[in-house]
């Protein structure tokens, strides 16, 4: 079961060194990644290409600084895992730290489901919805 928690300690060092093919080859092709709020990059995204997709525009938007700098524990319960992050990001004068939960669906020993929880999902969304606008 120790594999589930290893696969997420990877899945976030691989997204923190942008290295997509390892972050791809963890993932389901089947992905539902569950993005909260009602900002600008809000929304249910399917399937892998998609979800990079989605990934690819925060990294843009945030001048690529947007990063988890702080993963606080990593627990499983079964086929779930969830881990207690804090990310940071600055772009075009807009700055935001905040600490949340992150929560992986395992289906055969890939992550095949995300749902994402902000401490602040207003001042998230406010955050997305402005570099958007530009």
């Amino acid at each position: 079961m120790e594999k589930r928690i290893e696969k997420v300690r990877q899945f976030y060092t691989a997204l923190a060194q942008g290295d997509f093919e390892t972050v791809g080859a963890l993932l389901s092709d089947d992905l539902v990644w569950h993005q909260p709020g009602k900002g600008a990059l809000s929304g249910v995204y399917s399937g892998k290409q998609n979800v990079f997709a989605h990934l690819g525009r925060m990294a843009q938007l945030s001048n690529g600084t947007f990063a988890i700098d702080q993963v606080d524990y990593v627990t499983e319960n079964g086929d779930l895992v969830v881990a207690a992050i804090g990310f940071a990001v600055s772009a075009n004068g807009h700055s935001m730290e905040m600490r949340g939960v992150d929560l992986f669906r395992f289906d055969n020993d890939l992550i095949k489901e995300v749902w994402l929880f902000s401490e602040r999902i207003d001042e998230e969304d406010r955050f997305w919805t402005a570099l958007a606008q530009g």
